[in-house]
């Protein structure tokens, strides 16, 4: 193809945002852009300005491989700047790994992408068609080309991004897919650097259907902020309060890391950041360990669920989470696989999570003893070598394998009662939901989660990790010293739940049902926040802290303001990077919309009601994985009891008690009185069209 180039304009400048979306059409090789004014304040930035769009523009769905789905890449608010952890990035699009609709959902990246996008000039990119043959999109300031991409396909996710930094220069920035999104898995990645991946959604698969190998970036510009001095600060605050010395999910600090690697055979190990503008940094990035499976060495970032499963359980482990997950490596064999799976670009929740744990079910039930003719043995770094090159490249087994392990199990009528098990619902493998013997989440904590499920399109806890400050808290509570100290710690936390969901039995482990439906109504509003600012999962809101005597968390001494509490800080950080003179309840209420905006788009599309969310309440009736520490047993959801709960999160969104839909009322309220005729209209074609299967 020949290379098409094209300058497109600015538009005023703003605070925070740029005012800018690049679009891009890949069938008629079109390039414009537009002011994103038309959508700022009013929903904030990044997933809001995307749930705009998709109902401004599709008002039916489309399949994800068709060309029309757009691929939209929205950094926040105020990414680009030195807010902190603002470099995470929103993608958008409807979902290939989606059940039982491909719903229009999001997945996150970390890294630089998003923070040189806006400093380009944009507040996103929306990318719509597809091309025959393989190209890559390169964005330099104003200046925006396609070019012809036949060199970089069929190379995976570390060998694509080399030869891109050759080409363009050490300051490029890239998306980039690997084989998986090339042949269109289910579960495959877009990633940015060694670990940073777009991992749940199969967004991956998307940009291979375009035929759309790499989006590259370099910008030049710098992102304005109305009060830099007061974000400094906060940053500051932040940083007292978050700051930790342990690598993330490996349970030790780098110098003991390194240690252990002399001991082990060599490598070096560092302290490196997930995202740009990060104040607590905790990612270890391995340089030269020498593989097992594979005569040569290593080099990548080990995080999140890979640095936390892949060696399989320790000697502490319960009973239950070394039958499920059955495997043992040894750490240079499970750092070998996980830069294995990055290079590929496989998504590493649904494959440890989901895929392997239920292999091991079916294989102790006679079920399935080989993977192509290797017999299956998960001890062994070159069966494991074997198993992921199989699930890339769609071999054999791994054809099937790439629909994902929910469409697996269905596909195979192999384990589907396991698989049900693992899989709570939309096609997303179990995360945080108190049924996994791995990761304890005790009774009645997980009835937050099983409400953040149930109105979600995908595993909620992509920034939906807020909500587990109270059960940790407890957790520790319980193996303190004395009971008198136990006693004292829940009281405490006690106290932060009713000052913040306005209810102590919220946080209470002895509290059964008893006021879950506030917190479940939160932790669907924050992640939008955490989403469009943006900040940090893991590290806000900052609710709960070690540091101070009542356990509530503050920030203290931030210029101009004084002290802030801790659930405040995002609504600080939005005001003072864009100048927007809201209210914090105005803030809130613009979250809100985003979320319900979300809501009667799938409404519209899909015909969702309570009866499509109730679809993951199988899962949740489920026993629990784990036991609570203050309860004499172990518990599976009583549908009688938390149907009230359920009517009252409904409520507390706006949403009708019997429907689960976005009420006219609701919609009135949340300034989208226009959104409730096309919804119902919709829903109308939708149900005609689509009929639930009702099991998610």
């Amino acid at each position: 193809m020949t290379s098409i180039t094209e300058n497109v304009p600015r538009f005023g400048a703003m605070n925070g945002w740029v005012n800018r979306i690049l679009r891009i059409d890949l069938s008629n090789m079109r390039i414009r852009a537009h002011e994103s004014s038309q959508y700022v304040p009013e929903y904030l930035g990044a997933r809001g300005i995307a749930a705009k769009i998709c109902w401004d523009e599709y008002p039916e769905p489309v399949d994800p491989f068709a060309p029309a789905n757009p691929i939209m890449i929205f950094p926040g608010a105020l990414t680009g700047s030195r807010s902190p952890y603002s470099g995470r990035t929103n993608v958008c699009a409807f979902s290939p790994q989606a059940y039982p609709h491909h719903w229009f959902t999001r997945s996150s990246i970390g890294g630089h992408f998003g923070g040189e996008l806006k400093r380009a000039g944009y507040d996103g990119v929306v990318i719509t068609g597809a091309t025959d043959t393989p190209v890559r999109i390169l964005i330099y300031d104003d200046e925006v080309r396609i070019l012809p991409s036949d060199d970089l396909w069929g190379l995976d996710i570390y060998e694509s991004l080399e030869e891109l930094e050759s080409i363009e220069g050490n300051g490029v920035r890239s998306l980039v897919i690997g084989p998986t999104g090339e042949l269109l898995s289910r579960i495959a990645t877009i990633q940015t650097a060694s670990s940073s991946a777009c991992g749940q959604g199969g967004f991956g698969a998307v940009m291979g259907s375009k035929k759309l190998k790499a989006i590259s970036v370099i910008g030049t510009g710098q992102v304005s902020l109305a009060q830099p001095d007061i974000i400094h600060s906060i940053a500051k605050g932040i940083a007292a309060e978050k700051r930790d010395n342990n690598l993330f999910c490996l349970g030790m600090n780098a110098r003991e890391m390194n240690e252990q690697l002399v001991l082990e055979g060599g490598g070096t190990v560092s302290r490196r950041i997930c995202t740009e503008s990060c104040v607590s940094p905790c990612v270890a990035h391995f340089k030269d360990v020498p593989g097992v499976a594979y005569n040569r060495k290593w080099s990548g970032s080990w995080l999140c669920v890979a640095a936390f499963c892949l060696p399989g359980p320790g000697e502490n482990a319960s009973e239950e989470a070394k039958s499920a997950y059955d495997w043992r490596l040894d750490r240079r064999a499970a750092f070998e696989m996980n830069v294995l799976s990055n290079r590929y670009g496989l998504n590493q929740f649904d494959l440890l999570v989901g895929i392997v744990p239920w292999l091991i079910a079916c294989n102790k039930r006679g079920l399935i003893s080989e993977i192509n003719g290797k017999p299956m043995d998960w001890r062994s770094p070159a069966f494991w070598a074997h198993f992921l090159k199989a699930a890339a490249y769609r071999e054999g087994l791994g054809d099937t394998l790439a629909e994902g392990g929910w469409a697996a199990s269905r596909a195979l009528h192999l384990g589907e009662d396991v698989a049900r098990s693992n899989y709570p619902g939309w096609g997303h493998v179990k995360h945080w939901d108190g049924h996994d013997p791995w990761t304890v989440l005790p009774f009645p904590h997980w009835l937050v989660s099983a409400l953040q499920w149930m109105a979600d399109t995908r595993d909620p806890f992509s920034t939906g990790h807020g909500s587990l400050w109270a059960p940790s808290a407890a957790g520790r509570a319980a193996n303190l010293d004395s009971e008198g100290d136990t006693n004292a710690t829940l009281d405490k936390i006690r106290a932060v739940g009713e000052r913040l969901y306005h209810d102590s039995d919220s946080v209470d482990p002895y509290s059964g049902y008893k006021a879950k439906a506030f917190p479940g109504f939160f932790h669907t509003i924050r992640p939008v926040i955490k989403d469009c600012v943006p900040v940090d999962d893991l590290k806000l809101p900052m609710i709960w802290s070690e540091k101070s005597k009542d356990g509530f968390c503050r920030i203290k001494g931030v210029e101009g303001l004084g002290d802030i509490e801790g659930p405040s800080v995002e609504y600080h950080l939005f005001t003072a990077g864009t100048g927007v003179p809201w209210s914090e309840e105005e803030f809130n209420t613009a979250a809100a919309r985003v979320c319900t905006l979300e809501r009667a788009l799938h409404v519209r599309h899909w015909g969702r009601d309570r009866k499509t969310d109730e679809m993951v309440l199988p899962f949740f009736e489920l026993p629990e994985g784990g036991q609570s520490p203050f309860l004499k047993e172990r518990y599976g959801l009583d549908r009688k009891a938390f149907k009230p709960v359920m009517d009252e999160f409904y409520r507390l969104h706006g949403w009708d008690a019997e429907t689960g839909r976005p009420t006219e009322q609701g919609l009135a309220d949340l300034d989208l009185s226009g959104v409730y005729k096309p919804m119902i209209e919709g829903a109308s074609r939708a149900k005609e069209n689509n009929p639930d299967k009702r099991e998610a």
